[in-house]
């Protein structure tokens, strides 16, 4: 029996994304990244957060848009973004993110192509003061979706 036994490896195609505490379904999460900005002396240094962009087929329902219309509208509407990974679809959650403090920076509607059959997309690019890696819970099992999927 070996000593240490080998960690599982999960992929990235099962996710869960809360704005607030809402479940909202997308097919993309771009990568998570701390950065310290190297090109000044240490003592000028400071770490900073990049933008996340949110991807989903676009629909008749406005909700990212009006959180954006928000924010143009000079609302200081700042939420928890919470992103689940999944083990598997359905699955329990083996790693958790929040962005704490984010807003949207940036909305996009689809671009359109005459020649193109494909999906109409939205994203929204966010911004946030914080990034914390969550600690998961005992057997935490998400809710059955077929966001991520």
């Amino acid at each position: 029996m070996p000593e240490h036994e080998l960690e599982a490896l999960f992929g990235t195609s099962h996710f869960r994304v809360l704005i607030g505490r809402e479940e909202l379904g997308f097919t993309e999460v771009t990568r998570l990244a701390s950065v310290t900005d190297l090109e000044v002396p240490p003592e000028e240094r400071h770490n900073s957060y990049e933008t996340v962009v949110l991807r989903r087929a676009l629909s008749r329902d406005t909700e990212l848009y009006d959180w954006r219309r928000s924010i143009v509208d000079g609302k200081n509407d700042r939420r928890q973004v919470t992103i689940h990974q999944l083990e598997s679809a359905g699955g329990r959650i083996v790693n958790s993110w929040r962005l704490v403090r984010a807003w949207p920076c940036r909305w996009s509607g689809p671009s359109f192509n005459a020649q193109s059959s494909d999906i109409a997309v939205e994203e929204l690019e966010l911004a946030f003061d914080d990034l914390v890696w969550l600690r998961p819970r005992q057997r935490q099992r998400s809710r059955p979706t077929t966001q991520g999927a």
